[in-house]
């Protein structure tokens, strides 16, 4: 396939929005003028960028003594892996031709103990991409560490959706904004924009003609592994369902993060199937071991709480309930515990072909076809 670089995406793009309407809803455009349908994109999840700088040392005593331990190992992480995982992947767009990077939140760490030092941690993080010359736009997802600490929601209303705005060439006035690559939307859904989110969605699967729907959000839309409560609209039990519903009749494909592992998972809903992608990119050592790899609907019930015996044993009943609970819907089940990257291809005759690899590998630990998991 053809590689289309950073500048002529961002200028097919542009041109397309002086000419056409851009609605509050959604502002994607299609750019027809693209003989080919097929693209690829790169995947990244949790990324935790970090320096010791960034935090004011008496409010995380104060406030978050129980990551201070955290904040020093992606601190180290940042220094001595990250670069080497953007490397890693920028060559791997070279080699692919991928047009752009969609991560999946918490490419921030947050917890900085003030506003002035959240804007500094954003502001070297866009900084920081630009040094590695990586010349792709990078588009985020919301996470959760992305607006958490003071003044972390201004710094990212100020500093990260005008960044978004230079890197789509389009409109971003929220962390809820669509795209559209030829023949695919992509949904960039803000899972802590409450109701109002939901509602944001529904209005742009009004005007969603493509073929294929990638839908981005940071937290799971279903549970994989023991922390099964850490997932979209877990304490809005008719918001979840409605979403869930809503992604199987579209058939979409949803690109999640949050929890630092690996996973794909089939989920049916009486109105179709979609799939659910999970990945991190919060990389350890060069060479971590991937560990507990599991695969097999029968394998995804109740005792997959059993990952993580000593995380919060108040919770364990209803974490397995909830397990047990979306175990029928399960059609298709693969997990393992590693963080890496991953890339994505539509290809012309529409099919959508995933590879994920573990750390900074360069081969695949795993390649498949997404749209036939999806017809399970």
């Amino acid at each position: 396939m053809k590689k289309v670089d950073r500048r002529k995406f961002l200028t097919s793009i542009s041109a397309l929005a002086a000419i056409l309407p851009l609605s509050g809803i959604a502002s994607g455009i299609r750019p027809e003028f693209f003989n080919s349908q097929a693209f690829s994109f790169l995947l990244l999840g949790d990324i935790h960028f970090d320096k010791f700088k960034h935090h004011a040392v008496d409010f995380m005593r104060e406030k978050y003594p129980k990551d201070i331990r955290q904040v020093i190992s992606y601190s180290h992480i940042t220094w001595e892996n990250l670069p080497d995982l953007i490397t890693t992947t920028k060559a791997l767009a070279n080699k692919t031709g991928a047009e752009f990077v969609v991560q999946i939140g918490d490419f921030l760490e947050g917890l900085c103990g003030s506003k002035e030092l959240a804007a500094l941690q954003a502001e070297e993080f866009i900084d920081f991409l630009k040094d590695q010359k990586l010349d792709l736009p990078f588009i985020v997802t919301k996470g959760n560490h992305d607006i958490t600490g003071p003044g972390a929601d201004e710094v990212y209303i100020e500093t990260i959706l005008p960044w978004q705005q230079k890197e789509l060439g389009q409109q971003v006035t929220s962390a809820n904004t669509t795209f559209v690559r030829n023949n695919a939307r992509f949904v960039m859904f803000d899972g802590y924009g409450g109701p109002e989110s939901l509602e944001w969605f529904k209005k742009v699967l009004k005007n969603h003609k493509e073929d294929h729907l990638f839908f981005c959000v940071h937290e799971p839309v279903v549970p994989y592994n023991a922390r099964s409560t850490w997932h979209v609209y877990n304490r809005d039990p008719q918001r979840r369902e409605e979403l869930v519903n809503l992604l199987g009749k579209n058939n979409a494909i949803v690109l999640g993060g949050h929890l630092h592992k690996t996973s794909i998972v089939t989920r049916n809903t009486p109105y179709g199937n979609f799939i659910q992608v999970g990945i991190g990119s919060v990389i350890p050592s060069l060479d971590a071991p991937i560990k507990n790899h599991i695969k097999g609907v029968e394998n995804y019930n109740s005792k997959l709480v059993e990952l993580e015996p000593d995380f919060s044993p108040s919770t364990l009943h209803k974490r397995k309930e909830i397990l047990e609970e979306e175990a029928p819907h399960i059609r298709h089940f693969e997990y393992a515990d590693f963080c890496g990257y991953g890339a994505v291809t539509v290809k012309d005759n529409n099919d959508i072909e995933l590879s994920i690899f573990a750390n900074v590998d360069k081969t695949p630990w795993t390649t498949v076809n997404l749209s036939k998991l999806r017809k399970l």
